[in-house]
């Protein structure tokens, strides 16, 4: 084999990898992330109300173009109706945040205990489960409960949230501002 057929060779093989490359970048534009006013339906609730606020930042990848993850976001959730809300983040698929609360069952001698509430959900398929966990207290033994529910898009917020709020130069190694 000649020398130029090694490196005509090379190049064609350089060019291939290179092209599958670029195709696989592509694909990485992700779902739009959640915002919005959700109804959020669990049984034995009613009149719940998620309101969804996305901060996100562009990932840069490769410096060639910015890849709008959803890995790069975290969902400011303000829950209404009897639901907590919290700072998700997502985990394994999953949006995904906790909040605890000092006076979540009451006793039977009128004192309070402690819950932990870790809400689990897919902004896909719009299901997911709370669980609420709590301790040997009031003569309970420890537990963890686990609800399903569901959410559905309600109304776009009064103010929409820019999901990729920096602007960043076209360049080079994209400095934003």
């Amino acid at each position: 084999m000649t020398f130029k057929r090694m490196t005509t060779g090379a190049a064609l093989l350089s060019s291939l990898v290179m092209g599958v490359g670029l195709g696989l970048a592509g694909a990485a534009q992700a779902e739009p992330v959640p915002q919005g006013v959700y109804h959020y339906n669990q049984e034995g609730l009613s009149g719940a109300t998620w309101i969804i606020y996305p901060s996100c930042v562009p990932t840069v990848g490769d410096l060639r173009e910015p890849l709008e993850l959803a890995v790069a976001c975290r969902l400011h959730i303000q829950g209404t109706g009897g639901v907590k809300g919290g700072d998700a983040v997502l985990t394994g698929g999953e949006w995904t945040f906790t909040t605890s609360t000092k006076e979540g069952i009451q006793c039977a001698d009128g004192s309070w205990a402690p819950i932990t509430e870790t809400y689990k959900f897919d902004d896909i398929a719009k299901t997911g489960t709370r669980s609420v966990a709590n301790n040997a207290v009031c003569g309970l033994a420890p537990a963890i409960h686990t609800f399903p529910f569901t959410i559905a898009y309600k109304e776009p917020l009064k103010i929409p949230v820019d999901v990729y709020p920096l602007d960043c130069e076209p360049g080079g190694l994209r400095w934003c501002t």
